[in-house]
């Protein structure tokens, strides 16, 4: 699936959330709106990946859940467990989901889809090298990019020089360091993270029709 199409699939879950929640605010309030709920998600990422966790004894990502045997009511009025329907999900996968359908709606209200696209040839460069400063450096960093978006005004010139300006140069930067993350040091693949993204996507429709 492509960038394009997850772009436009997360424009009209937003679009139901708005009008069905007769949400009104600036682009300004819902741009900062979607950086908050952004970092939520980014720190509920880090703490299933579990790495900077050096007072625990288990610092290995939290990659498999037991979500618990499934089970059907049976003739006598009792319950039967459904066989081979015990079921798994991967909490740092769908943490990281989470954020990405932030970061595609920021890109949405901002038109800056194009700025989504990356060179795997980049992806590949930073498996052999590592990120400097370690996971932790990379992280990081990350947050240090979604803050500009936040706190510094966005300045034109730096398009003469790097041909965007300075919050589109920061956001870019921001999505790249997060795609790599997954990609490098979890060994995501951009068609997991993209069926996994539609997947969450079809369970957040489901949340809003059920009320959540």
């Amino acid at each position: 699936m492509s960038l394009e199409i997850m772009l436009k699939t997360q424009e009209g879950l937003d679009n139901r959330i708005i009008s069905e929640k007769g949400i009104v605010w600036s682009e300004e309030e819902r741009f900062r709106n979607t950086l908050v709920a952004l970092d939520v998600e980014l720190s509920e990422f880090a703490n299933e990946g579990r790495w900077f966790k050096v007072w625990s004894v288990n610092q290995e990502p939290n990659t498999k859940k037991w979500k618990g045997m499934q089970w059907k009511d049976n003739e006598y009025g009792g319950v039967d467990p459904i066989h081979g329907t015990d079921e798994y999900s991967n909490p740092l996968l769908e943490e990281y989901i989470d954020a990405v359908h932030f970061f595609l709606s920021l890109a949405n209200q901002k038109g800056w889809g194009e700025l989504l696209y990356f060179a795997e040839e980049a992806i590949e460069d930073l498996r052999e090298s590592g990120f400097d400063g370690g996971l932790n450096g990379a992280y990081l960093e990350m947050k240090r990019w979604l803050c500009v978006l936040a706190v510094e005004v966005d300045e034109e010139n730096y398009i003469k020089q790097l041909g965007w300006s300075k919050h589109q140069f920061s956001f870019k930067n921001a999505w790249f360091i997060f795609i790599a993350i997954g990609m490098v040091e979890y060994n995501f693949t951009f068609e997991q993270i993209a069926e996994a993204y539609f997947a969450k996507n079809k369970i957040n429709h489901e949340r809003q029709t059920n009320g959540y």
